[in-house]
């Protein structure tokens, strides 16, 4: 992380990993000597638990003070599934710090009733079962068979996710089951955009969901990466960060 700079590539991660599944991208940037910032959510990664419920307006206020703090005045968010939520939050209330976007995997839509009570009923499982189930069933659900073939990508994977508590990933769940609709924002996004799925992702975001915020956005580009499903920066960095790096030192 660097600090104490004007413009930066803020990394915002992908539930229930923490800034770590953009590891492949910190050390591209560090040798284009592109300034970047990554955060953990509550309950994940090296953040504390967050003392009470929160919503996702609330986690991005809390982003953008640490931003203030550290006098980042200009930002081109990355956000990959909830990361992108963050982002439309960003634009509906900071959009003066945003110089770009990049939206991967990730949709504008608030979640429908029937994947609401999904999230509800996964948290109460979490609570007599544990997290176990859950991480299982996110490796699968979020990586593509390229992804699954490479043991070593997919044990660090398993421990990125393993790092988070069971009290954040409730409440992280609890945020995205209460999520707004986003879709009305969509028109009104200015600055450039890329967006970008996952060619394999089947279960989470496909393409086509994805594809939904590039048409609503003027101008923007949208890509289809291969071997990759919900998690292109991890699956496919190399591809991703041949996408991103231009388009970031054109824009930042």
């Amino acid at each position: 992380m660097r600090i104490n700079i004007p413009s930066a590539v803020l990394f915002l991660h992908a539930f229930p990993l923490n800034k770590k599944m953009y590891q492949y991208q910190f050390e591209a940037f560090e040798r284009e000597n592109i300034p970047y910032i990554a955060v953990d959510y509550f309950g994940f990664g090296e953040e504390k638990n967050f003392p009470s419920d929160y919503s996702i307006s609330w986690l991005t206020d809390w982003i953008v003070a640490k931003l203030n703090n550290i006098g980042i005045k200009k930002i081109i968010p990355v956000g990959d599934s909830m990361g992108g939520y963050i982002m439309f939050d960003m634009w509906r209330k900071y959009r003066n710090l945003i110089s770009g976007m990049v939206f991967v995997s990730t949709r504008a839509e608030a979640d429908t009733e029937e994947a609401k009570k999904g999230r509800y009923a996964t948290i109460e499982k979490i609570k007599t079962e544990g997290k176990d189930f859950l991480i299982e069933f996110m490796l699968n659900a979020q990586t593509s068979p390229k992804t699954k073939e490479n043991k070593n990508k997919m044990e660090k994977l398993r421990c990125i996710m393993n790092e988070a508590t069971e009290e954040g990933i409730i409440k992280a769940l609890k945020a995205l089951a209460e999520r707004p609709d986003n879709t009305e924002l969509l028109p009104t996004i200015e600055v450039p955009s890329l967006v970008i799925a996952g060619e394999d992702d089947e279960k989470v975001t496909p393409p086509s969901v994805v594809k939904k915020i590039a048409d609503g956005i003027k101008n923007s580009r949208f890509i289809e990466l291969p071997h990759s499903a919900h998690l292109p920066p991890f699956e496919n960095p190399e591809e991703f960060n041949k996408i991103i790096i231009p388009f970031v030192k054109e824009n930042l």
